[in-house]
């Protein structure tokens, strides 16, 4: 057991001093895209009338800019990196090691963990500077808070494990978690309210983890409890995910 905790922790340790040389693309991840939808939504309800001064608005947005950073570094951040150690070979010299299979993973889980952290952790710290105040109680709030932010990265690196997994080339891969990182997001009632959306968009909605991550997180921080809901189903689609994505993962290419 401690053999495979410090593999794990070689594999992330790896990740991560990757991360800390490419740097540019994770901060224009994790807070760039986020920060401008933020300004972008609250430039757009300025212009209908719809009182974004009111906290419950700016709260929906910041919640919205969490998710979305969520969405990008652990779909298509975390997922261009499975597929580089896929189709750069990478993936098979850490199949040639002493290294099994579990540590592999719980090594990018713990990454996508550590990307999480740091980049809800800004946005928190950034949302000050907007003037946005939130009521989370602590420590029960920040305590639930970092549950859901845990759930939510568990069920969308599933996501982006199953791409890397699946895709026929690094370029059909890109552009597939590319896609998915944004357009779990942009399909979700995140910035927006449910019955702002057509009918069949609705009905899409409630099977995107990103609409129970975006209520989870909002209601987080506005110091209410009332998540059990959205934690209960983000649960279930976290272990789907990962499930699913870690049973067609090519530990060894054929």
């Amino acid at each position: 057991m401690t053999r495979r905790a410090a593999d794990a922790l070689c594999v992330f340790l790896i990740h991560f001093a990757r991360l800390r040389t490419e740097a540019g693309p994770f901060l224009l991840a994790a807070l760039g895209f986020p920060a401008v939808m933020y300004m972008f939504a609250s430039a757009v309800g300025d212009q209908g009338g719809s009182a974004t001064s009111d906290p419950q608005h700016r709260l929906r947005f910041l919640a919205g800019s969490i998710v979305f950073s969520l969405s990008m570094t652990a779909v298509s951040w975390l997922g261009y990196l499975l597929l580089e150690n896929r189709f750069t070979g990478r993936l098979r010299l850490f199949a040639t090691l002493p290294l099994a299979p579990s540590s592999y993973v719980l090594g990018i889980i713990v990454f996508a963990l550590a990307q999480s952290a740091i980049g809800t952790t800004t946005l928190l710290v950034a949302a000050r500077l907007f003037g946005v105040h939130t009521a989370m109680a602590v420590p029960l709030g920040a305590v639930q808070l970092a549950m859901v932010i845990i759930l939510t990265v568990l069920c969308v690196s599933g996501i982006a494990v199953i791409i890397a997994a699946r895709a026929r080339s690094f370029s059909e891969g890109s552009l597939l978690t590319d896609a998915l990182g944004a357009g779990l997001v942009f399909l979700a009632p995140i910035y927006y309210p449910p019955d702002a959306m057509p009918r069949a968009l609705q009905f899409a909605s409630a099977l995107l983890p990103t609409t129970y991550a975006a209520h989870a997180v909002r209601t987080a921080l506005a110091g209410s409890s009332q998540i059990g809901a959205d934690v209960l189903v983000l649960s279930g689609m976290a272990m789907v995910a990962l499930g699913v994505g870690f049973r067609v993962m090519r530990w060894r290419e054929d």
